[in-house]
């Protein structure tokens, strides 16, 4: 897409396709602050601030490549929703969501994210995460970091307890044991099916949780994230159906091919907007 860099600033006059609100409220990110005209993003230990106005996107940060990369700012998102309007059952969706673009995440931090999103909400999601960051993450000046495995390393289970996270807490303490003692996190190597049944080792990721991480922190978009929001699109688009979860994301996946990570969000967050 076009966009261009001067310093510490990305300028984006491409707004078809990057259109923040899509983009940062689709229920991929949860560690964001908004007001009317502007967002604060954080991601690891950095941090932009996003101001859009005047049909122009201007990203302020002091790691410009890093924000570059998140944003997905090289790749032709113009292309993509071409290829998908060729499914009907998409075009309407994309008319809701034209200008949203699947983030760049780090692993470590969408893995603990969506361990904490499971069976939850996203106001209750962002706060657990900010006491997260607020109770071991290294204070910027400002605003605290995500936590690194080795700060969470010796976090007691009461830990994730006092901040929110409930019967997740034994969760998070298993996974973080985990990734700091020989997980693999590196899954170049592996096609999705194994990588998916790879994720699925750790504690308190399942199905739905393990593609979100794969679709977020990894940008593999053959998957196809199925919650209750895609299961009443899967039953309004094809007919109300006894089939499971797992079954309806199979289906959307054998659908879409390498285009179904995309045409998830596009469905998922045009549903959430129009309250089907």
């Amino acid at each position: 897409m076009l966009y261009t860099v001067d310093n510490n600033k990305i300028l984006i006059e491409d707004t078809e396709n990057f259109v923040p609100k899509d983009i940062i409220e689709c229920g991929q990110v949860f560690r964001y602050l908004k007001d009317d005209l502007s967002y604060k993003i954080f991601s690891k230990n950095l941090f932009c601030s996003l101001i859009y106005v005047k049909d122009r996107v201007i990203i302020e940060t002091t790691n410009v490549d890093y924000f570059v990369n998140y944003f997905d700012l090289n790749r032709d998102y113009g292309a993509i929703k071409k290829a998908l309007l060729g499914y009907p059952e998409v075009e309407k969706s994309i008319s809701v969501a034209k200008g949203l673009r699947i983030l760049n995440q780090d692993p470590i931090e969408t893995i603990i994210s969506f361990i904490i999103s499971a069976n939850n909400n996203i106001p209750r999601i962002q706060g657990i995460i900010d006491r997260l960051c607020k109770g071991a993450g290294e204070d910027m000046g400002g605003y605290f970091a995500f936590p690194t495995i080795d700060d969470l390393l010796h976090k007691p289970t009461s830990f994730y307890k006092d901040i929110g996270a409930g019967y997740r807490a034994t969760y998070l303490t298993k996974t973080v044991d985990a990734l700091a003692h020989g997980f693999q996190i590196d899954i170049a190597d592996m096609d999705t099916p194994t990588a998916r049944k790879h994720l699925m080792t750790l504690t308190g990721v399942g199905r739905k949780v393990a593609d979100c991480i794969l679709l977020f922190g990894y940008h593999r978009t053959d998957v196809f994230p199925t919650d209750t929001w895609i299961e009443k699109v899967y039953d309004n688009l094809y007919g109300e159906s006894n089939l499971s979860a797992i079954k309806k994301s199979d289906i959307f996946t054998s659908r879409f091919g390498e285009l179904s990570g995309y045409a998830q969000q596009y469905l998922f967050y045009s549903a959430r907007e129009r309250f089907i």
